[in-house]
């Protein structure tokens, strides 16, 4: 019944919620651009950039901070439409209430990041742009999250069609693991999230006036990297777990290989930022190409840091719902309340 019901969806929901990951996803990439190329006050007024309404700037014909800015409105805008075509998709095709309001909560949030952007050039103020750095990767990470519940995979699974002696064993998680690896999962989501925000203090402290930021920025590079290895463990042991118990192999598989990859990302964000450490110029030298973050090839390694982080945080998100998902449908025994959950999310 579960499965009639999911195919008489409009499919329309679920595609505008994929355009606007994958158009967010670069929102995120390109707003690092803006800091490490210090663009951010490129112009001194918002949504009537040097006068012209905002989708009319001549943008081809800029060039530097205004080329890497005016990118970034218009990135931001496409979301804005994107996200406004998903409520409506919704309203129309879905017909889970819950659904609809997380799409309303969507469009209120991609507002909220617009309006931080414009108060950040109109107050030229770093704690806003601070606190639209950090906002923005939980925006992509409820996009993927919107991705997630509106697949037919999630509508279709299995958990419903099947009883959990039907199911493959791979599938299947014990009593006693289910609830370990839905806290693993918070857990890990959570030190992916707060290792973003130690990141933007990293990130924006360093071009910070006041008397303190010197201190901030030490105190903040320190907490980044016991936060790195934390977040390094508990990443590979869910990817781990979820890969072998059948929850989105695919995806956890991904996770393992990003979570490698932004490794070396900081690795190299630190060496062409500011050098070797002290310790490490004995054994290898110098750095040849510090202080060189304004060049492209360093502006997207720095930029891509920060954009692979904001993926981290939207993956384990979706892989946290999956387990939340998984073990709510298995945990009852009762067919009444099974059939009610099962009608619940349909």
């Amino acid at each position: 019944m579960s499965q009639f019901v999911a195919d008489q969806r409009s499919a329309w929901p679920h595609r505008w919620a994929w355009l606007l990951a994958c158009a967010t996803f670069p929102l995120i990439w390109w707003g690092g651009f803006v800091t490490v190329t210090g663009s951010g006050m490129a112009f001194v007024d918002w949504l009537m950039p040097d006068g012209y309404f905002m989708p009319l700037f001549p943008w081809f014909q800029s060039s530097g901070g205004k080329f890497v800015e005016h990118g970034h409105r218009l990135l931001g805008m496409l979301s804005g439409l994107l996200t406004i075509a998903l409520l409506v998709s919704l309203y129309k095709g879905e017909p889970r209430r819950w659904v609809r309001r997380f799409g309303v909560g969507l469009l209120l949030g991609v507002i909220f990041q617009g309006v931080l952007g414009g108060l950040r050039v109109n107050l030229d103020e770093r704690v806003i742009a601070l606190i639209h750095g950090c906002t923005g990767p939980l925006f992509f990470a409820a996009c993927a999250a919107m991705v997630a519940v509106t697949s037919p995979r999630w509508l279709n699974s299995p958990a419903i069609l099947a009883g959990a002696a039907d199911r493959p064993r791979m599938g299947r998680l014990s009593k006693t693991a289910e609830p370990r690896l839905l806290r693993l999962a918070i857990l890990t989501t959570v030190l992916a999230y707060l290792q973003l925000v130690i990141g933007a203090v990293v990130r924006h402290s360093a071009l910070m006036t006041a008397d303190q930021a010197g201190a901030v920025f030490q105190i903040a590079v320190y907490f980044h990297v016991l936060v790195a290895l934390a977040v390094f463990a508990h990443v590979l042991m869910l990817a781990h777990k979820c890969f072998w118990r059948g929850v989105a192999p695919l995806m956890s598989a991904s996770l393992a290989l990003l979570i490698v990859a932004q490794i070396f990302l900081g690795l190299s964000t630190w060496l062409v930022k500011y050098g070797m450490p002290e310790w490490a110029v004995a054994t290898f030298g110098e750095w040849p190409y510090r202080n060189t973050d304004s060049g492209l090839i360093q502006a997207t390694i720095i930029a891509g840091h920060g954009a692979v982080g904001s993926l981290i945080v939207a993956l384990c998100t979706v892989l946290t719902l999956k387990v939340g998902r998984q073990l709510g449908l298995q945990s009852s025994t009762r067919p009444a309340v099974k059939q009610t959950i099962a009608g619940a999310i349909a």
